[in-house]
């Protein structure tokens, strides 16, 4: 009987030897989740707004339109480079010019050669053609300003268009219907990006050594009673003078939208 109770009470003790052991090993930090990105989503033009296809809170795909600045002048101005772009009637008449030109040049060259033309008519036609010519190729020059002038303004009136660049949610509308977007000001949007969301953990140089970039940790959500798979993205290589800490973010994957930026988290060091 004594024994028996004398290994019982060796299996407690080393029963508890490893519990402190092991709440010793494990090391829990805390930490916030933030926006993986928050965008000041800018205008490339100048002017009036619109319209506005976005309210606050509002959750958008990349590439979304966002708002739009007045656009009917250059609407009006692409409109005008189309026509003088696809006019065709100085070119035709040109080249038909030039074929008047050149027939007139062979048929004296072969009364030239038959002695029936003077060397002077025969120069005047060619002069003529080469005259001719000039203009066709000026012409042809000036068309192909036109395209590129048609292109630059649609590529501003394209520019008109603001877009959100990433998914995410839209936090603030910065300017609204009938406000100026002026070069000093161009921001139109605030954009937050959830989709990775990151966590930042402010730890000492001991606890920063113990993770490395790429490793895969648990992340926990204390009040929401969650836990998320996240991979280290971002080791500090400067530590805080005044905390002496170090900050690492953690990436965490958030397609579904469930873990919420602002909550605070914690993480277990192994």
């Amino acid at each position: 009987m004594k024994l028996e109770f004398f290994w019982l009470k060796r299996f407690a003790i080393s029963l508890t030897m490893c519990c402190i052991a092991a709440h010793s090993w494990a090391e829990v930090v805390e930490g916030f989740t933030e926006p993986f990105r928050t965008i000041h989503v800018a205008s490339a033009e100048s002017g009036i707004v619109a319209r506005v296809f976005v309210r606050e809170g509002e959750a958008v795909a990349a590439g979304q339109q966002l708002a739009v600045l007045d656009d009917e002048v250059h609407r009006m101005l692409l409109e005008i480079a189309r026509q003088q772009m696809d006019a065709t009637g100085r070119m035709n008449s040109t080249r038909a010019e030039v074929e008047l030109h050149r027939g007139r040049l062979n048929k004296l060259t072969e009364l030239r050669q038959a002695g029936q033309a003077y060397q002077q008519e025969v120069d005047r036609a060619r002069a003529d053609v080469e005259v001719a010519l000039g203009r066709l190729l000026s012409i042809e020059e000036d068309i192909a300003l036109k395209k590129l002038e048609y292109k630059k303004i649609a590529v501003q009136l394209d520019r008109r268009t603001i877009t959100a660049p990433v998914a995410g949610i839209v936090t603030t509308l910065t300017k609204n219907v009938g406000e100026y977007v002026s070069p000093v000001d161009p921001e139109v949007v605030t954009l937050v990006q959830l989709n990775p969301l990151r966590a930042t953990f402010l730890m000492n140089r001991d606890q920063s050594a113990k993770v490395q970039i790429g490793m895969q940790v648990t992340v926990a959500f204390t009040d929401a009673g969650m836990a998320a798979a996240g991979v280290v993205e971002h080791i500090s290589e400067l530590t805080d003078a005044e905390s002496g800490t170090v900050p690492v973010r953690i990436r965490i994957e958030n397609r579904d939208g469930k873990y919420r930026s602002g909550e605070r988290c914690t993480m277990d060091l192994k």
